[in-house]
């Protein structure tokens, strides 16, 4: 029998029994559209926290955090093979005075020249809106939140103004410095004690004179030639570094999120799957029920000429046909959904990311469910005896 008989007959058949074959269909398009929608936003969450974290932190860095880092320190961390460049990060928490009222910023020390590589941008002129140059003496560059109000956008301060810092702490002073830069606002992730729209940048020497009275670090930020080397360098890091001081990558970091968000999507692959289960039992009984119905048919086609093989490939057909309508259906709502909606989490709003392998996976796997779900009954209805058959009443 010629492979366009198998299409011919087995469409045939689907369309005698309209309302079961409609049935198994809406239960693959929702199965489809569950899977597909529960991977694709696993993959966003991905894709988000790997551009955001690029943003926010150098990628080809490591962190050494700790409260008592020297230079010193930096100069032991400078003569690990591999090493690029140490720099040290001084922080501060202050207060500042707006029309809302008081306000907590962080006062943050580096070399001016590290500031794009703390903040994994290209240049000092890519984070200015206004001002030239770097933090010098007690000029410095303030984040986007300090000079222009967050809700309505209004301008607050400019360029040459004085701005007064309550430093915190068990005795709490002032100090006056003067805007010589107002910061643009930078994207990324925010935390504690990273969020750059309320940092202000601050000149190292000014920023040890007035703020803190003790030259070291918060944390050093070493920038490595090759990211293969990563970790041995973490290693000679953990060993040379202060006792209580922690070290972390970027990259370590991506690769855990991906190991949790990839365990997550299996959770929720796993609880989508549920669905497939059902309309696999949908067609199992569907089936079922349609060898009963057309068992004297069944009979006549062995009677001319039908092999038992040609019968199991019928049934089989029914079900890969029920598969791939309602996978292709179920895709192309997904992929409507995907780029008509997004699912706010945190401050951020994903739209599901349907790739190349989610589409093959919600066909494939509704399909091989399918086709396991009917091979009993498939078989069944092969192994029919022509002539009983014939006698079916």
């Amino acid at each position: 029998m010629r492979i366009t008989d198998y299409f011919y007959l087995s469409f045939a058949s689907l369309s005698e029994r309209k309302g079961r074959t409609i049935g198994a269909i809406i239960g693959v398009i929702i199965a489809v559209v569950a899977l597909s929608m529960a991977l694709g936003i696993g993959e966003s969450f991905q894709a988000v926290f790997k551009e955001e974290l690029g943003k926010s932190l150098a990628a080809n860095s490591v962190y050494v955090v700790g409260s008592s880092l020297t230079d010193v320190d930096l100069m032991y961390f400078r003569e690990i093979p591999g090493v690029k460049d140490v720099f040290g990060v001084a922080l501060r928490s202050a207060l500042i005075v707006d029309p809302s009222g008081s306000k907590s910023v962080m006062i943050v020390a580096m070399d001016p020249d590290k500031i794009p590589i703390y903040l994994g941008l290209n240049s000092l002129d890519d984070l200015l809106v206004e001002g030239l140059g770097a933090p010098e003496g007690l000029g410095v560059i303030v984040g986007s939140d300090i000079w222009r109000d967050p809700q309505t956008g209004d301008k607050l301060r400019n360029i040459g103004e004085s701005l007064t810092l309550t430093i915190k702490g068990r005795s709490s002073r002032q100090f006056t410095v003067f805007i010589a830069g107002l910061a643009k606002s930078v994207g990324g992730f925010r935390g504690p004690t990273f969020n750059p729209d309320i940092m202000i940048f601050m000149d190292p020497e000014a920023f040890f004179t007035y703020v803190s009275r003790r030259k070291v670090y918060t944390f050093a930020v070493v920038v490595i030639e090759d990211v293969g080397m990563l970790e041995y360098i973490e290693t000679e890091l953990r060993a040379l570094a202060p006792p209580g001081a922690r070290v972390f990558s970027p990259i370590a970091m991506v690769q855990q999120v991906n190991v949790f968000v990839s365990s997550l999507q299996m959770i929720l692959a796993l609880i989508s799957s549920v669905g497939i289960g059902v309309t696999a039992l949908w067609v199992f009984d569907s089936m079922t029920i349609s060898v009963v119905h057309r068992t004297r048919e069944i009979g006549i086609l062995k009677a001319i000429g039908f092999k038992s093989i040609d019968i199991l490939l019928l049934f089989l057909m029914e079900a890969i046909y029920i598969s791939l309508i309602g996978s292709f259906i179920g895709i192309g709502i997904s992929l409507i959904l995907a780029n008509t909606f997004a699912i706010p989490v945190f401050r951020y709003r994903m739209k599901a990311m349907i790739t190349p392998t989610i589409i093959l996976l919600s066909i494939v796997l509704p399909t091989l469910a399918n086709l396991v779900a009917s091979i009993i009954p498939a078989k069944k209805a092969a192994s029919l005896d022509p002539v009983r058959a014939l006698r079916y009443e």
